[in-house]
């Protein structure tokens, strides 16, 4: 009986189509999974990426927002302002 395969096992991209799906560069990829600890997948010599690791490098590489020094300037100087008492 032939095996039929699942999605678990299809959803493996080589680094070009990964960093296509990703949206960055394949070297920057590669470099990733070989320097810097991106999950991936070796099979052989071949470098593989499945989906949950395209998800766990797109958190990694996740820069949180932080407020604009100008917007930080401005709430400082709009606190020291006196208020207005009516």
């Amino acid at each position: 009986m032939p095996l039929t395969p699942d999605a678990a096992h299809t959803d493996f991209m080589t680094p070009t189509e990964a960093a296509k799906a990703i949206g960055c560069g394949v070297r920057w990829l590669r470099d990733g999974a070989n320097h810097r600890g991106f999950p991936h997948h070796r099979f052989g010599k071949a470098l593989q990426f499945s989906a949950q690791d395209r998800d766990e490098i797109r958190a990694m590489s996740r820069v949180p927002a932080q407020p604009s020094k100008l917007a930080a300037a401005r709430r400082r100087a709009a606190s020291k302002r006196p208020s207005r008492a009516a």
